[in-house]
C-alpha cells in the first residue's frame, strides 16, 4: 500500500457540524442586518418617546389608542397592496424610498416637538383637538382629567400616519427581498439571528429612549430615528438587486390581488396563522397603555418606561439565541 495516497473518504464532521454565524458569512446578509438592526433600536426608540409625550400632553387613555389606530391602519388598508407593489417593483428601491420617506416624518416630528409650543392655532388644528376631545370624552365619561389644548397633537397623529403608510411598503419589500440574501440552506440561521436582532433593539430601543427623554428631549429621540432610518437607507444601497423570475403572464393589479386572497383562503393552515396573528395584534395591544400604568400605578418615569417595554424582549432574545446555536430540529 502506498502511504503517500490521500484517503478515499473525508470525515463526514465538516459536512454535518452546524455554523451558528452562517448567514453572517455574507455580505449582503450584514449590511441589511446592520441597517435593520439600526432602524429597529430607533423605530423602538420612537415608540417609547411618542407614547409618553402624547400622554404627558392630554392625560388620555384614548390618546394613547389612537396612537396604535393611526399605526395600524396603513397596516390593514395597504397590506395586500404594499405586497403586490413588492412583487412587481425593485423591492430594494422599494426600502429606499420607504425608509426615505421614514427619515423625512422623523425629522419633522422632532422639529414639531421642539416647537410645539409656537404651532399657531390654526382652524384645522383646532377642529382636530376639539375632535380628539370629542372621542376621548366616548371612552373615558369617567375620567375629565385629559385635555387636548396642545396643537401639536393632531400634527404628531399625521406624522405618524405617514410613517405608518411608509413602514408599511418597507415591510413587504423587506419580508420578500430578505430570503434573497442569503442561500436556500442558510435561510433558517439567517431568519433566527433576525428574530436575535429585532430582540435587542427591542431591549437596547427602549432602554436608550426613556433615558435620553428625560435627561435630554422627545426632539432628540425623534432625530435618532431619522439617522438611523438613513442609515439604513445607505446601507441597502450597495446591496446589488437579485435576479427577477421570468414572469408567467402579466395580470393588472386586481386580478393579482384576487389571486393570493384565493391561495390565503384555500390554504388552511396559512389563513388560520394570519387570523391567530390578527386578533393577537388587534387585541392584545396592552402595551399601548404602559406609560398610564407606568405613571399612575407604578409612580416611575419615561426610564421607567423603556424598561417595562424592554424586558420581554430579554426572555425572547434569550430564546432566540439558543435557538441560533442549536441545530434544527428534524
Amino acid at each position: 500500500m502506498n502511504h503517500d495516497e490521500a484517503p478515499a473518504v473525508a470525515p463526514p464532521i465538516a459536512l454535518t457540524s452546524h455554523d451558528p454565524y452562517a448567514a453572517f458569512r455574507f455580505a449582503n446578509f450584514n449590511l441589511y442586518m446592520t441597517g435593520n438592526f439600526l432602524a429597529f433600536v430607533g423605530r423602538q426608540m420612537l415608540a417609547v418617546a411618542v407614547e409618553w409625550e402624547i400622554y404627558r400632553r392630554t392625560h388620555s387613555a384614548t390618546a394613547l389608542g389612537l396612537v396604535g389606530l393611526v399605526l395600524v391602519i396603513p397596516v390593514v388598508c395597504l397590506s395586500l397592496p404594499a405586497g403586490h407593489i413588492a412583487d412587481k417593483y425593485s423591492r430594494k428601491h422599494i426600502i429606499m424610498i420607504a425608509q426615505f420617506f421614514i427619515a423625512i416624518t422623523s425629522a419633522v416630528l422632532a422639529l414639531v416637538s421642539w416647537k410645539h409650543l409656537s404651532i399657531p392655532a390654526w382652524p384645522v388644528l383646532r377642529e382636530g383637538n376639539g375632535l380628539l376631545h370629542a372621542i376621548a370624552g366616548v371612552f373615558e365619561r369617567h375620567q375629565q382629567a385629559f385635555h387636548f389644548d396642545d396643537f401639536s397633537i393632531p400634527v404628531i397623529y399625521l406624522l405618524l400616519f405617514i410613517s405608518g403608510i411608509a413602514r408599511t411598503f418597507a415591510w413587504a419589500a423587506r419580508s420578500s427581498f430578505f430570503p434573497t440574501l442569503v442561500p436556500r440552506d442558510v435561510f433558517a440561521n439567517a431568519v433566527t439571528w433576525n428574530s436575535s436582532v429585532f430582540q435587542i433593539a427591542s431591549v437596547v430601543g427602549p432602554a436608550i429612549s426613556g433615558f435620553i427623554v428625560v435627561h435630554i428631549s422627545f426632539s432628540c429621540v425623534y432625530i435618532i430615528d431619522a439617522i438611523t432610518s438613513f442609515l439604513f437607507f445607505l446601507l441597502v444601497l450597495p446591496i446589488p438587486r437579485a435576479p427577477e423570475k421570468k414572469k408567467q403572464e402579466a395580470l393588472n393589479t386586481w386580478r393579482s390581488l384576487q389571486a393570493g386572497m384565493r391561495f390565503v383562503m384555500s390554504k388552511h393552515v396559512i389563513l388560520a396563522t394570519i387570523t391567530l396573528d390578527l386578533f393577537a395584534v388587534l387585541l392584545g395591544g396592552a402595551t399601548a397603555l404602559l406609560p398610564m400604568f407606568a405613571d399612575q400605578i407604578l409612580r416611575v418615569d419615561a426610564i421607567g418606561l423603556g424598561w417595562m417595554r424592554a424586558t420581554p424582549a430579554i426572555g425572547a432574545f434569550i430564546t432566540a439565541l439558543v435557538v441560533a446555536y442549536l441545530p434544527p430540529i428534524k
